[in-house]
């Protein structure tokens, strides 16, 4: 096994956490509480490592570069793009334009509205729907191909009706998008930079 660059951080928080930074390096947040429990550091480490080694086998994609930018899996050169608009507030109309339809279309379908659509660039999640009918999406999704973004939706208004991912919840997915178990297992592969 590889030699982990790691990084810990002790803070005032009820629960440890780690991230795998841009620098490939771990970042571990650990409480106060059990600062001095080192066997518990060496578990945590051993057991993120095993993670790392996993993270980088998946398919990192690199969807930015100095001339280009990945939308919707093509490469278009930044010449070709709005230059009065900063790229992120482009790719965020972008994203709500091809999104919002497919959304109004499939919360039809299952009868519930939602409240609203908000696209953001999030380092954890890719989606959430929250109690009150709020439907987030990350930002990083308008890099990939059009399949997953429509996965994505479905399974967040399949959730204005189920909150949990119980069984009916798994059916209305699978009725809605019968492919969606292939697209949800691409989708887990991809590392988008």
């Amino acid at each position: 096994m590889f030699m982990l660059d790691y990084i810990i951080h002790y803070k005032h928080t009820r629960n440890w956490y780690a991230r795998i930074n841009m620098e490939w390096k771990l970042e571990i947040t650990i409480p106060f509480y059990i600062k001095r429990d080192k066997k518990f550091q060496e578990r945590l480490i051993a057991k993120w490592e095993q993670l790392l080694s996993k993270y980088q086998k998946r398919n990192h994609i690199q969807t930015h570069s100095k001339d280009s930018v990945m939308l919707f899996w093509e490469i278009v050169s930044k010449k070709e793009l709005p230059t009065h608009k900063k790229l992120d507030d482009y790719l965020q109309e972008t994203l709500a334009e091809y999104a919002t339809p497919l959304l109004d279309k499939y919360s039809k379908m299952v009868g519930k509205d939602y409240y609203k659509l908000t696209i953001r660039k999030t380092k954890t999640k890719r989606w959430s729907c929250t109690s009150n009918q709020f439907i987030s999406i990350n930002l990083q999704l308008i890099h990939l191909p059009t399949q997953f973004i429509k996965y994505v939706i479905i399974h967040e208004v399949c959730h204005l009706t189920h909150k949990n991912h119980w069984p009916k919840f798994r059916e209305l997915v699978e009725k809605l998008y019968p492919n969606h178990k292939l697209i949800k297992k691409e989708l887990k592969n991809f590392v988008l930079k």
